[in-house]
């Protein structure tokens, strides 16, 4: 993501069919959760007057997730089907929230965004702690940032804090590149300052993983928690 070459400050024009920012960037990185995104980011690809690199990053681990599944009718365009809508199955830049949310949603108090297969995990801890002020969102694609899907969510939690929650260390993964996104998309939406933005991951490290198991795990285990508990976050 540090080598595209899009503005972080300054938010593109969001035409209805993302042509015009897609066009402007260098190449697009999707991080895929879902047997049908994975899908239909390819197909979209394909079916494109246009050509763009795009790289995706979806781990192998989610070939044998046992959540990481999807219904035959997200695959199909047929209306009529359970999974279609008046624009049709197609690639989502951004997945809202798995539980039923309004337009407006004032008793969610955090809203944890994240991307690729941390998800699952802070799923299924949110279920185990049952919390239900907790809304989480998947940034399917990373670039070019999805200003529009993410101004939405903002909109929907207006009382929620902010967070970022990723499993690399923080001087990897995507946090550099979304943090002045992200700040940018609530600076025009008047929702606080880039410190807003609560950062939940592995601290800075020259090493991309601990090389142990056990101490992988806690730190695994620790981060999920502390994505979904207040009190346990302290910035950066």
């Amino acid at each position: 993501p540090q080598m595209s070459d899009d503005n972080p400050f300054v938010i593109p024009e969001m035409d209805p069919t993302l042509r015009k920012q897609i066009q402007e960037c260098n190449w697009q990185v999707v991080n895929v959760t879902t047997p049908a995104n994975y899908f239909h980011v390819l197909r979209r690809q394909i079916h494109r007057d246009f050509r763009k690199p795009l790289i995706v990053t979806a781990p192998k681990n989610l070939l044998r997730h046992k959540e990481c599944k999807s219904n035959l009718s997200e695959f199909d365009d047929v209306e009529g089907h359970p999974g279609f809508d008046k624009q049709g199955t197609r690639f989502k830049r951004l997945i809202k929230d798995r539980n039923d949310h309004k337009e407006v949603e004032e008793g969610i108090n955090r809203l944890v965004l994240c991307s690729g297969k941390v998800y699952y995990e802070l799923d299924d801890e949110r279920k185990k702690s049952e919390r239900s002020d907790v809304a989480i969102c998947r940034v399917e694609q990373l670039s070019p940032f999805p200003y529009d899907l993410i101004q939405r969510e903002l909109k929907r939690y207006p009382n929620a804090e902010i967070v970022w929650c990723q499993e690399e260390p923080m001087n990897m993964g995507a946090y550099s590149y979304i943090s002045p996104r992200l700040y940018s998309a609530m600076k025009t939406l008047g929702r606080g300052t880039f410190e807003d933005i609560k950062y939940v991951g592995r601290a800075p490290s020259a090493a991309t993983a601990t090389g142990f198991l056990t101490v992988h795990v806690q730190e695994q285990s620790e981060l999920v928690k502390k994505a979904l508990q207040p009190e346990l976050i302290k910035f950066p």
